[in-house]
């Protein structure tokens, strides 16, 4: 593993069980209501009942599990080994079968048979990914032909764009397209906890413009379906997702694609 990925994991090893017990994610609701997975990507997925589907970067596998209870034969990955620890957990106390493996996403074809029916990625996913061909390419290995490849992730330029001010407008924060070195970014919490005093708060992340990472997955093999944006969703924050900046409306936010291995 590089040094990049060492320290996303290492970051991510001690936001997995803050997470576990955070409102944001709820899990007390969340093992009521059995399904924490949006309308959009149930909508756009399809039908899963009988068919194995692979969730790469599960995280605490919320969505892993409600794949099952969907009726889909689940594999859950992330690199995070607290997290799957935390995921196992969740399908024991529910009963859920399913299966977590703890591998990087890089090198997840080393780990799995492959031959999945469908692989899905979803929320905050591409900004931890360095070589984006090389991701696809992985992700391409894993779908089995004729099989379902599915990403619903924070759009590039939404990432790129920062509240101008009290003023309102956006402004350009950070980078639209790729560059060979990361982002480094250093802060106590996440999305879902604020100011926990973490030990590890350094992360690095990388851009991907919606050109790049549509050419990877064809390249990779991947016929697409369907490229979708949208202005607004539950969960896609970010300058052009405020409440307060009406160009939220006029931007993208968030973007789907569905696609087939031929």
């Amino acid at each position: 593993m590089d040094t990049h990925t060492t320290v996303n994991q290492k970051m991510w090893d001690e936001l997995a069980p803050l997470h576990a017990t955070s409102r944001h994610y709820d899990v007390d609701s969340f093992l009521r209501r059995c399904d924490s997975l949006e309308r959009l990507e149930i909508e756009e997925v399809g039908e899963v009942a009988g068919k194995r589907l692979l969730h790469l970067m599960c995280h605490i596998g919320l969505d892993t599990l409600s794949w099952a209870w969907r009726g889909a034969q689940v594999t859950g990955l992330d690199f995070s080994a607290e997290a799957v620890r935390i995921a196992q957990d969740l399908a024991e106390r529910t009963g859920t079968p399913a299966e977590f493996v703890c591998a990087d996403v890089m090198t997840a074809a080393d780990h799995l048979d492959g031959g999945y029916d469908i692989v899905f990625l979803s929320k905050g996913i591409l900004m931890w990914i360095e070589d984006v061909a090389g991701w696809a390419r992985t992700c391409a290995r894993l779908v089995r032909p004729g099989g379902t490849f599915y990403i619903l992730d924070f759009h590039p330029l939404a990432l790129a764009l920062a509240p101008a001010g009290d003023g309102g407008g956006l402004v350009v924060e950070g980078d639209y397209f790729h560059k060979d070195s990361p982002v480094v970014v250093v802060k106590d919490g996440s999305y879902a906890v604020s100011e926990p005093g973490m030990k590890n708060q350094e992360s690095r992340e990388w851009a991907h413009s919606l050109g790049e990472v549509v050419t990877a997955l064809v390249d990779a093999g991947i016929r697409i379906e369907f490229l979708h944006e949208f202005a607004s969703t539950t969960w896609s924050g970010g300058a052009a997702d405020s409440d307060e900046n009406a160009a939220r409306h006029r931007l993208p936010t968030a973007f789907s694609i569905r696609g087939v291995k031929d």
